[in-house]
């Protein structure tokens, strides 16, 4: 019934990076639907009375009818681990409540906390988070996301982070990873060493 999805922090009393996810949400309502009137979540949703004081996780599931808001207080998982995972055919380019794919290749993790998913030999993404590497001198995110986040959306239109192309077979040149999403900004973003983080 609600096929897609987007997910919103609640933090400080504000629906925080709302310009980037008015534009995915109604990008996405227009290229599934043919929608060509936009809205505006924030007169959507209603702000939990204690906005102020916790982070909240904000999910709306939408079609071109109708939308769903759940509010639910947001607790970060920990991520010290990741596993690589291959998915040459796997395709999420859009935002949606079916994540069936994406569970299937977290169930192969073994006894790391997360993954990253390679697609035809270059890196992609975790499970729900974009992925930064440090080459020692500056962040960069790879130019082929499964999906591209808003959180990644800002902090390159912010010149924070910069694209590149990343194949597995050079991820050896990079220091350091971050993962990052719109419930998990730069600053909060689990870092992980990538010689000693990441299992292949």
């Amino acid at each position: 019934m609600f096929p897609l999805l987007e997910t919103i922090r609640i933090e400080s009393g504000r629906l925080q990076l709302i310009e980037f996810h008015n534009k995915r949400f109604n990008g996405t309502r227009r290229k599934w639907y043919g929608v060509d009137s936009d809205l505006n979540l924030e007169d959507i949703i209603k702000m939990p009375a204690d906005s102020e004081s916790f982070r909240y996780k904000c999910r709306v599931l939408y079609n071109d009818k109708q939308e769903q808001i759940e509010i639910t207080p947001y607790r970060q998982r920990v991520v010290s681990s990741v596993k690589i995972v291959v998915a040459d055919d796997i395709d999420y380019k859009f935002k949606t409540a079916d994540r069936t794919s994406l569970n299937r290749l977290f169930e192969q993790r073994e006894q790391c906390d997360d993954i990253i998913i390679v697609k035809n030999g270059m890196l992609t993404d975790s499970l729900a988070a974009n992925l930064l590497f440090f080459d020692g001198k500056r962040w960069y995110t790879p130019d082929t996301p499964l999906l591209k986040g808003v959180q990644r959306d800002y902090l390159l239109a912010a010149g924070k982070i910069a694209e590149k192309s990343i194949p597995l077979s050079e991820i050896a040149q990079y220091s350091k990873m971050r993962l990052i999403n719109a419930m998990i900004d730069f600053e909060r973003a689990p870092e992980l060493d990538v010689t000693r983080d990441v299992f292949f």
